[in-house]
């Protein structure tokens, strides 16, 4: 038996809106993630993560896995930001 594949004008569009919605929603809810990790660090020691971030890669902090961790999610952190908003800016 044939197969058969229509095609609705829309379908596609939608379909990728909703591709879109669904992985910003992704995003969103990774960022806060890491927020809400790089707070918990914040608290446990004291500094901001930008402070940690630029002491620890001079260096100066070591290599506890604490900062091994803390310096992951801000790793992370920076990515999602870099590529979620580089997508944006080219999809305008």
């Amino acid at each position: 038996m044939a197969k058969v594949t229509m095609r609705l004008p829309g379908v596609t569009a939608r379909k990728t809106a909703l591709k879109d919605l669904e992985q910003r929603l992704d995003v969103n809810e990774s960022l806060e993630s890491l927020i809400e990790t790089m707070q918990g660090f914040e608290a446990k020691f004291g500094m901001s993560t930008i402070e940690f971030y630029s002491r620890f890669t001079a260096g100066k902090l070591g290599d506890s896995r604490d900062f091994i961790k803390w310096a992951g999610a801000f790793d992370d952190y920076y990515y999602l930001l870099r590529t979620h908003f580089r997508h944006r800016n080219e999809a305008a």
